[in-house]
């Protein structure tokens, strides 16, 4: 051995120790724990206490071997904690403040009842429904590639029904999902109750089968504790449709739903709709997915300087088809109307222009109005109302359950100062002319209820989930849907 070894040899502090590592097998795949290390010593190595004159050694050396016991105290510390079991990073964020109320289990559901579903999207459920395009890119949809620079950047042909896809995929790279039920805070089961509807609501022969028997069945076999700790309390499902969906056939008179809502065992779950029925406790509406899903922090920062910035040259908006056989239906007095104020109001008729998964054509006429007017259409609820806020454009709502009765986790409560109410019986009877009760609005008015609209644009938006640069106070529909079950859920166990 040369001079040099002898010498590394003399230095190196690992010479008589082993370093083992080892993975914990009850770990779920996909999960990652970091390397178990332990520092013992041989059998034969013998400790013997002697005392030697040296003469100390040279700064150098001393600095170096300072250096090498300093790392090894720091290593030790990290990899050895007191517990005696390492904690991998993900682990230590369940434990921190942030998680704190919002560590969510998701069940571990057969496939056959989210995923598996997608499989059949070539008609396979409904013979004329087709959504293959719709559920890709995480459930945005295939990419717009529009001529406009605006729209070429996480911008997406989404569909509304995808709602359940979207917040499936979002889930699986949420910083406080747990694999422990024993440790969760809020129960998530990712039944897209949206797509399994389609054969009850449109097959005939599966219309008297009841909806969920199934999904029930495993619940009670599979997470009985879980489930029957607070009656499903703190469960909740997405489900991509409107209440209506899923009501009882016969309630309204009308023969449609499929009774999943008012299964005995769900009753107190909640769940998570694009529209809800007020009186409905159990039931609370997210915002509906728009075209606009941003990648980073200086995407939405992008979109936000625009909407800010654009020069809007009409006074209002009106975006959607008529519909001419809908009793109590307004669209056609305020398209009449909108017709009569020339060039102050932009009209999109999406009964001639392709609307449906193209934002292009929706958003450059939101932009050019300070005012967008968002009636009722086959139902209370229209996803232009979302689209209204991410563009600036103040809604003008006409009936209290498009917005205010629905958003109440995303939306301000103060819905005066970043809308307008004109009701829908004025505007029936001509009492009203929308035109005129705008004018009335000042343009500092404008400004600020514009820039309230702007600070909500994130809160109604459903980011890239691989998206990492948002900052701590940026929150979207996602988060704050997981923060509104956190209050639920906070609020039944203090009256326990």
């Amino acid at each position: 051995m040369d001079t040099r070894s002898r010498k590394f040899r003399l230095m190196n502090p690992f010479k008589h120790y082993e370093v083992s590592g080892g993975r914990d097998g009850s770990s779920k795949s996909g999960s990652s724990w970091p390397m178990r290390y332990s520092i013992s010593p041989p059998d034969s190595a013998k400790f013997t206490p002697k005392i030697h004159k040296m003469s100390p050694p040279p700064k150098k050396k001393l600095a170096i071997k300072c250096c090498v016991l300093f790392l090894i105290v720091l290593f030790t510390r990290w990899a050895c904690p007191s517990s005696g079991v390492p904690l991998s990073l993900h682990q230590l964020m369940l434990q921190s403040e942030s998680c704190q109320g919002r560590r969510v289990h998701m069940y571990d559901i057969p496939p056959s009842f989210n995923t598996a579903l997608l499989q059949f999207c070539e008609g396979g459920l409904v013979h004329w429904i087709k959504f293959c395009k719709h559920y890709q890119n995480h459930g945005f949809g295939e990419r717009v590639m529009a001529s406009a620079s605006m729209f070429r950047d996480d911008w997406y042909r989404t569909d509304a029904y995808m709602l359940e896809v979207i917040f499936f995929e979002r889930m699986k790279s949420y910083q406080c999902l747990t694999d422990s039920p024993v440790n969760a805070d809020i129960f998530y089961v990712p039944f897209f109750a949206g797509l399994d509807a389609l054969p009850y609501l449109y097959n005939e022969s599966m219309r008297l089968q009841q909806q969920g028997l199934e999904l029930l069945d495993w619940l009670r076999q599979n997470a009985t504790e879980s489930w029957r700790r607070y009656g499903g309390q703190d469960h909740f499902m997405i489900a991509g449709r409107t209440a209506w969906d899923f009501a009882h056939p016969e309630e309204g008179g009308k023969d449609w739903g499929t009774s999943l809502f008012d299964l005995d065992a769900m009753k107190h779950v909640t769940f998570m709709v694009l529209e809800r029925r007020p009186w409905r406790p159990n039931e609370q509406a997210i915002p509906y997915p728009v075209g606009f899903h941003p990648s980073s922090s200086a995407s939405l920062e992008l979109w936000i300087h625009r909407v800010r910035d654009t020069k809007r040259t009409a006074l209002f908006s009106f975006s959607g088809a008529l519909r001419p056989g809908q009793v109590g239906s307004i669209r056609d007095q305020l398209s009449q109307q909108c017709a009569n104020a020339s060039t102050k109001c932009s009209r999109l008729d999406c009964a001639t222009i392709k609307c449906s998964h193209n934002p292009e054509p929706i958003y450059d006429s939101l932009l050019q109005a300070d005012f967008c007017l968002q009636p009722r259409g086959d139902t209370a609820t229209r996803r232009s109302t979302i689209d209204s806020i991410v563009s600036g454009c103040i809604p003008v709502l006409f009936h209290k359950d498009t917005a205010e009765t629905q958003y109440t986790w995303h939306l301000p409560s103060d819905l005066d100062t970043y809308s307008v109410f004109i009701p829908e019986d004025c505007v029936m009877n001509g009492t009203c002319i929308v035109k005129d009760s705008l004018k009335q609005i000042t343009p500092a008015q404008v400004r600020k209820m514009r820039e309230k609209l702007i600070s909500m644009i994130p809160n109604v938006l459903y980011r890239y989930p691989s998206g990492t640069d948002f900052a701590q106070t940026v929150t979207d529909a996602f988060d704050l849907a997981i923060e509104g079950m956190r209050q639920k859920v906070d609020s039944l166990k203090a009256s326990q």
